[in-house]
């Protein structure tokens, strides 16, 4: 089992390869960068090209996509719709219903949903380029600069040197040491404009340490638990908004409401902002008691506005 997941990820990682740098590898280049050898990366591209991908070599005996066929192809297989979502999650119910093993079929199923949803950017050249330099700087413990991230917190548009030991594509985070503030930061992905790896080695490895990140995309060692209950207008908001949230919603006993119930960052970044804004959607704000003392000092604050 396990080498089949190898195998399955190395695939995965090389038709990112090809699709975001076409005809720069040779068979021995692709053998050399995924350490195997030139006759596994062969039939790798055989499996590739019986799945109905076109792959072309130029003069030089390098590997490209035939143009527009790989995003075209890979957004098809990515398609992931609301129904057939909902008609997986019976599925689910059907056969092991409320099991824990139901529980992590259905979170997978989100995040493939979530994936969709966010318009497949994530096989955007512009993206993949990103992602490929920041594993590559994880994989080989390189520093590397952020070029021009825009931070909401500092309302800054400027580079951060930082040591990137943890991107998640799927969440659009990376968790990485930011060289010059000598502490862990939460990066969004998306608003990092390019990545530039360096020959600097990192030298703060041991303060690497992931850390939770909630359905709002905040990172926080000391996060809450947060119970309120919603209508259906403040349902269809939080997840529109924050699709992550949908793995922690589901509907009350009463008609047309919803439960949410997760763990969130202590500061009730992100959740704040939505409660004030559809407060009349919001029917009871269950637990804890610190959200409902932060959301009274927020309005005390408008009000001097």
């Amino acid at each position: 089992m396990e080498k089949e997941h190898q195998i399955r990820t190395r695939i995965a990682l090389l038709i990112r390869a090809l699709a975001d740098n076409p005809f720069a590898y040779t068979r021995q280049r692709l053998a050399d960068k995924f350490t195997v050898s030139k006759d596994t990366i062969r039939d790798d591209i055989r499996a590739i090209e019986n799945a109905g991908f076109v792959i072309q070599r130029d003069e030089k005996h390098r590997y490209g996509f035939a143009i527009e066929k790989p995003y075209t192809q890979l957004k098809h297989l990515l398609h992931f719709t609301k129904e057939d979502q909902e008609l997986l999650y019976r599925a689910i119910d059907h056969i092991a219903p409320h099991s824990d093993r139901a529980r992590q079929l259905k979170k997978k199923l989100a995040s493939l949903y979530d994936y969709h949803r966010l318009g497949h950017a994530y096989l955007r050249k512009p993206y993949l380029t990103k992602v490929d330099l920041l594993l590559q700087g994880k994989n080989e413990r390189r520093q590397v600069i952020l070029h021009g991230y825009s931070s909401s917190n500092s309302n800054e548009v400027r580079d951060r040197l930082v040591e990137p030991f943890h991107p998640a594509p799927p969440d659009d985070t990376l968790q990485a040491f930011d060289v010059d503030k000598r502490e862990l930061r939460h990066f969004r992905i998306s608003r990092i404009t390019r990545v530039a790896l360096t020959d600097t080695p990192w030298q703060y490895e041991g303060h690497h340490n992931i850390l939770p990140t909630d359905p709002f995309r905040i990172v926080d060692k000391n996060q809450v638990m947060v119970h309120l209950r919603m209508r259906v207008g403040a349902y269809n908001e939080l997840i529109e908004r924050f699709p992550l949230t949908r793995n922690a919603i589901i509907e009350s006993s009463e008609p047309d409401t919803y439960d949410f119930q997760c763990l969130v960052n202590h500061r009730f970044l992100g959740l704040t902002n939505f409660i004030l804004g559809f407060h009349h959607q919001v029917i009871e704000i269950l637990e804890p008691e610190s959200l409902i003392e932060h959301l009274r000092a927020e309005i005390q604050k408008m009000h001097f506005l």
